[in-house]
């Protein structure tokens, strides 16, 4: 083996040893650029109507993160401002006294007496008062297991501070950055690829490209549209602040594990609390129905049908099963990998094919 031979293997053995600690080194921060990648194909029409606009691509990608800090921001504060009006009003009528408690239990005791037979409901009061002796103490044990928890999830929360700003100002300059040259990134690293294998490599990117468009953005899609029907609904019903509501009900679709139920059911408590039963059933049939069922059954799995041809399973394991791996964080993670293999499948399949 020649000097030359020897020096070419020598020096691709210490690239390849520096690209594994700069792996290792940017591993805490690898869901944060896959955010920013989440990011880029959301922010992506945004971008392109401010570039029409502007002509400028750097004041493009600042309008575009600025314009989404401005939505989170005021939503911060609307909700911030609606409890306090909300609480503040349920202080001052009275609404959560014992007494109005009391008429509440009353009524529903009135109304399970009308609806239910009179053996099945004498069944269940038989069983309630015979449980609830045993039950009496589980508040006390409920609140014993709960707090420390809080306490210290609250305290993990403030000393990850300095480390969540940080993953913060990495995920806006990222964004920032691929908005503006992401192509150019690609195209850069597709010349580097031998020159007969470009053309396979171009079709993966072009796969890649339309499933994180579709497993990203129709995803997205949905959620806004969840929280265009909630808005809709809870202004037919008469519930206060209804695109205050919405909105978050399209921020709540996006998890998950959380979904439409965590602003539906309280609010559904509060009018079973002030006494409005008829409501409260009326909220809760519409959540389940139409904030849950059709969204996540009917609405989703169509529009990925219909942009890039993935079926509803591959959609519904990319964005629950890493959920139950790797927490909150697979909804990120989840799609990126079920994305990438299968762009990787169809390209293959397509050289093979001669397509």
């Amino acid at each position: 083996m020649n000097l030359g031979r020897r020096f070419d293997i020598g020096a691709g053995i210490f690239v390849f040893l520096i690209i594994l600690l700069t792996l290792y080194l940017t591993l805490n921060f690898l869901t944060t650029i896959l955010l920013s990648v989440v990011l880029v194909f959301l922010l992506k029409p945004l971008y392109a109507l401010f570039f029409r606009l502007t002509k400028k691509k750097q004041i493009s990608s600042f309008l575009s993160i600025m314009l989404v800090f401005i939505l989170i921001l005021s939503l911060i504060l609307g909700i911030t401002s609606a409890l306090l009006v909300e609480l503040s009003y349920l202080q001052s009528s009275g609404a959560i006294s014992d007494v109005e408690i009391d008429k509440t239990i009353n009524e529903i005791d009135a109304w399970s007496k009308s609806f239910i037979p009179a053996w099945l409901y004498n069944s269940i009061i038989e069983i309630a008062l015979r449980y609830a002796q045993e039950i009496s103490d589980i508040p006390i044990a409920f609140a014993t297991w709960v707090f420390p928890i809080l306490q210290r999830e609250l305290t993990a929360f403030g000393s990850n501070l300095p480390i969540l700003f940080a993953h913060l100002i990495v995920v806006v300059f990222f964004t920032y950055y691929l908005l503006i040259d992401g192509k150019v990134f690609i195209d850069q690293a597709v010349d580097l690829v031998p020159q007969e294998k470009q053309g396979i490599v171009r079709r993966f990117l072009d796969e890649l490209y339309s499933i994180y468009h579709t497993l990203f953005t129709v995803y997205f899609s949905t959620s806004m549209l969840s929280g265009v029907m909630a808005a809709i609904g809870f202004s037919l019903l008469g519930i206060p602040y209804p695109f205050l509501m919405g909105v978050v009900v399209a921020v709540f679709t996006l998890l998950p594990l959380l979904g439409p139920p965590f602003v539906f059911i309280p609010i559904a408590v509060y009018y079973l609390i002030v006494g409005d039963l008829f409501r409260c059933l009326i909220l809760l049939v519409f959540g389940t129905v139409v904030l849950m069922v059709i969204p996540e059954n009917v609405i989703r799995p169509h529009l990925a049908m219909m942009s890039s041809r993935i079926h509803p399973i591959l959609t519904l394991l990319a964005y629950t099963a890493p959920i139950f791996v790797i927490g909150i964080i697979g909804v990120i993670v989840g799609p990126t990998l079920y994305g990438f293999l299968l762009a990787v499948y169809r390209s293959i399949n397509a050289e093979r094919k001669g397509l």
